[in-house]
């Protein structure tokens, strides 16, 4: 299977690992507190909201209030098949601006690929977090919405490219928890008081496999190092100026509040991403989004991969990525590359106008990605290192680290590379960790947000170091003063030892000049 975007790489990954019935696990007794809970996912991918959705959903079905500001507001048929009367939408949807599904242009990354890879990436969530942070922080409804001082027990804020919001979390005055839908940003690290483990964690932006030689280790330090200090500069004066214009004057300095989330909940499991440090208020939730429902594949789909004898392609530039603005060289190569693979592809393009394929391809708009996988999921993945997005070949990285599949370019796939056994054996040791959890994702960060309307959190799980200035949290003025004792120390011993040879001498010199007069005499 070739999977070559961010969200298809990792949902497929974990569908392989998430193979189990939930009915073998616990389920979370309810709260006896009905909580009111207000949500803020501002950013316009679908594949962030998408990882949020199931528990905000699920939170609703408890019982709880919940009040959802989003672009994805729940559609006329979510409603009818299930009305969650506790689910209220405040939509920013605006109708000209859209989402962000099929709108990256191909051509226009690779017009910004002579830049390098971390300084395009923090280019692009810059240029993102403006225009998420205007539409949200002016939003009329969200303004009443904070005028009106109606109170929260918590609130829901996702972890990504600014802390503008962090101006609605002040007004709300109520705990709050973090969401990553990925590995977590360098700066998200060092907001919680954390340590960047550079030595060994590749940061999203360096694009780096683990483990890493010291040529990669010392450009994983400069990557973490010139993009924290782009997030502490550039990006906070952006987030701080938005908010400062709707919601000022007399804000805090938006980090400060950022370093006060009570729980962080990373779209992450040790068993995938390696195994990492994490302070009780750090939660693994990997694969939250991933439900146990399938539904039936449309008809032409199941007739087209029953067909599959050999197996499946699925090939998925993802949700943002409009693959139809792949330039015409390269789509030529990959037309040639899947006619020659004996086995059927299925592909997502999104235009009426394609080129002439062979009969093994099956072309749609728009496909159900997690049912289709669900029923032709194997065994192996095949990644295509080629991503717009910052976490794009990080998790190709991953196939390669946990050897449950491997990278390719668009010329070089060969069925051998799809029929490597190697990787059916790793990938059911890799299912089997994956899946021995006390409970399910979704129990977990139901659990947790329950916990902390109960009136738990901070200050029992947060770690100190996230208020403590960075030359305290990692010892530079205790190693600088001991520095300075050790030099004083060895100022005072040479001063002392220059003394005692000086005295030494002195009185050398004159038992010298003693015996010379006795012997004159």
């Amino acid at each position: 299977m070739w999977i070559t975007r961010t969200q298809t790489v990792l949902l497929c990954l974990l569908m392989i690992l998430a193979s189990y019935s939930h009915a073998n696990n616990s389920t979370v007794l309810k709260s006896e507190k009905r909580l009111k809970i207000l949500a803020i996912f501002a950013h316009l991918g679908k594949s962030h909201f998408d990882v949020f959705q199931p528990l905000l959903v699920e939170l609703a079905r408890r019982g709880h209030d919940l009040t959802v500001i989003s672009h994805f507001p729940r559609t006329e048929k979510a409603i009818a098949e299930e009305p969650l009367p506790t689910y209220k939408d405040i939509s920013l949807l605006d109708e000209k601006l859209g989402i962000l599904v099929n709108v990256v242009d191909l051509n226009l990354i690779n017009a910004f690929s002579i830049l390098p890879i971390p300084i395009r990436d923090l280019y692009m969530l810059y240029s993102m977090a403006g225009v998420t942070c205007e539409i949200c922080l002016k939003n009329p409804e969200v303004k009443r919405l904070v005028d009106s001082g109606e109170k929260f027990d918590l609130l829901l804020v996702e972890s990504f490219n600014t802390n503008c919001y962090m101006a609605l979390v002040h007004k709300f005055n109520a705990p709050f928890i973090q969401i990553s839908t990925h590995q977590l940003m360098p700066w998200a690290i060092d907001d919680l008081g954390l340590s960047n483990e550079a030595s060994y964690i590749p940061t999203m932006f360096s694009r780096l496999p683990r483990p890493m030689n010291f040529f990669q280790r010392m450009r994983n330090v400069m990557t973490i190092f010139i993009s924290t200090m782009v997030s502490r500069t550039v990006y906070h004066w952006q987030a701080q100026s938005i908010a400062n214009k709707y919601y000022g004057p007399g804000l805090p300095d938006l980090a400060s509040v950022t370093n006060n989330a009570s729980f962080m909940f990373v779209n992450t499991h040790y068993s995938v991403h390696g195994a990492i440090s994490f302070p009780p208020n750090v939660i693994e939730v990997g694969g939250i989004h991933i439900s146990p429902k399938v539904k039936p594949l449309p008809a032409n789909i199941k007739k087209f991969l029953d067909e599959g004898h050999e197996g499946v392609l699925y090939f998925n530039l993802g949700s943002m990525v409009k693959t139809a603005t792949m330039p015409k060289d390269k789509l030529n190569v990959l037309i040639k590359v899947f006619a020659s693979i004996p086995r059927k592809v299925i592909w997502k393009w999104e235009v009426n106008e394609m080129p002439e394929l062979s009969s093994n391809v099956l072309v749609q708009k728009w496909l159900p990605q997690y049912d289709i996988l669900n029923a032709c999921c194997s065994n192996y993945l095949l990644g295509w290192p080629r991503s717009p997005h910052p976490s794009g070949l990080p998790h190709t990285a991953l196939l390669k680290m946990s050897e449950i599949g491997t990278t390719s370019d668009r010329r070089s796939v060969r069925n051998s590379q799809l029929r490597n056994p190697r990787y059916s054996e790793n990938a059911k040791k890799l299912s089997k960790a994956y899946r021995d959890r006390p409970s399910t994702p979704l129990e977990t960060a139901v659990w947790w947000t329950e916990y902390l309307g109960r009136g738990n959190g901070l200050p029992y799980v947060k770690s100190e170091a996230a208020n403590m200035p960075w030359y305290q949290r990692n010892l530079i003025d205790v190693m600088l003063a001991l520095a300075l004792l050790a030099l004083l120390s060895i100022y005072v011993s040479f001063r002392a030892l220059k003394y005692i040879l000086t005295r030494l001498k002195k009185k050398q010199e004159e038992r010298n000049g003693g015996m010379s007069s006795k012997k004159r005499d």
